[in-house]
C-alpha cells in the first residue's frame, strides 16, 4: 500500500501510463526500460515512494526522503520525416519542466514567491525545494524526453545539500526546504503530482509550439540574474561574470570582463555567497 491514490491520479491524467512503486531502483531508469522494452504510447508516469539509485544532475544522488515526490514523467514528439521540424533542445524542455513545477506549486501555495536555479532548481527562500533531471531516448518512430523530477513536499528538517550528497564542493551549502516546512501544513502528494502533470503537458506543448515563450518565462524568475555569480564547469573549471539570462536553447549568458560566454552544462552560485 502506498500513499498515493492512483485511481485520482489516473482521472486526473486520463489516458497516462501509471505505475506507483513503494520502492524503486530509479524512477528514469524504470521509464527508459519501459521505451525500450514495449511500443509506449506516451505519455507515462512513473511514481516511487522511495528510490534506492536515484540519481540528479552531474551524476549526483537523488535524495528523497519520506514526505518528498518523486516521479518520472515521459513525453514525446512523433518523428515525421516529411516535416523540417526537429525535437526541442533538451536545455528548453528542462526549463519548461521547471517553470511547470514552479507554477503548479505556487497553483497550490499562491503567497509564495518560487524562483529557479539555472538550469532546472526550483528554489523558495534561497533553499531548494524541488531538481530535474531530463534523459533523451530514442526509438526507431519517436524521440522521447523522460524527466525526472524531484519535489520536497510533506518533508520535514531538511538537511543542507551537502550533507544529502558528499559529491557535492564544500562550498555548496546551499540548504534544501519544503512546501511543509514553509507554509506549516502538509499537501496530499497525489493533488500535488496532478497540478504538476497538467503544467508539464501545458508546458512541454508551448515548447514545441512557441519555445521563445519559455525562455522570456524563465528569464522572469531566474535566481541571481543581473548579478555577480559563477560557473564550475564538470570538469572544474570556473568561470565568473553577471548573469545575462538564457538563450534560445537554454543556455546561459554570463558577461566577464571581456566578453559574453554561453555555458551549457555547470553549477551556478553567487559570487558573494556559499548559496
Amino acid at each position: 500500500m502506498t500513499t498515493f491514490d492512483e485511481e485520482k491520479i489516473c482521472n486526473g491524467v486520463p489516458g497516462a501510463h501509471i505505475e506507483v512503486h513503494s520502492q524503486i531502483d530509479s524512477t528514469n531508469d524504470r521509464a527508459i526500460e519501459l521505451i525500450r522494452q514495449s511500443n509506449l504510447n506516451s505519455p507515462a508516469v512513473i511514481i516511487a515512494e522511495s528510490q534506492t539509485s536515484g540519481r540528479g544532475q552531474r551524476s549526483r544522488k537523488w535524495w528523497s526522503g519520506t514526505g518528498s515526490l518523486t516521479f518520472s514523467y515521459v513525453t514525446s514528439l512523433e518523428k515525421n520525416e516529411t516535416e523540417n521540424r526537429s525535437s526541442p533542445p533538451s536545455g528548453l524542455i528542462s526549463l519548461a519542466s521547471a517553470l511547470a513545477v514552479s507554477d503548479a506549486l505556487k497553483s497550490i501555495n499562491p503567497t509564495l514567491n518560487f524562483e529557479i536555479k539555472w538550469p532546472n532548481d526550483v528554489m523558495l527562500n534561497q533553499s531548494k525545494i524541488a531538481g530535474i533531471l531530463v534523459e533523451s531516448v530514442s526509438t526507431d518512430r519517436n524521440q522521447f524526453s523522460v524527466i525526472g523530477i524531484g519535489a520536497n513536499i510533506n518533508n520535514a528538517n531538511m538537511p543542507t545539500l551537502h550533507d544529502m550528497d558528499d559529491q557535492r564542493e564544500s562550498s555548496e551549502t546551499t540548504t534544501a526546504t519544503s512546501l511543509a516546512q514553509v507554509s506549516g501544513r502538509s499537501n496530499s502528494l497525489s493533488d500535488t503530482l496532478i497540478a504538476i502533470l497538467i503544467e508539464l503537458e501545458k508546458q512541454i506543448s508551448i515548447v514545441n509550439e512557441a519555445p521563445l515563450e519559455i525562455v522570456d518565462r524563465f528569464n522572469q524568475v531566474l535566481l541571481w540574474r543581473e548579478q555577480a555569480v559563477f560557473v564550475t564547469s564538470p570538469s572544474g573549471a570556473i568561470l565568473e561574470g553577471i548573469c545575462q539570462g538564457i538563450t534560445p536553447d537554454g543556455g546561459l549568458r554570463i558577461k566577464t570582463k571581456n566578453q559574453i560566454e554561453i555555458i551549457h552544462s555547470g553549477s551556478l552560485q553567487k559570487t558573494d555567497s556559499t548559496a
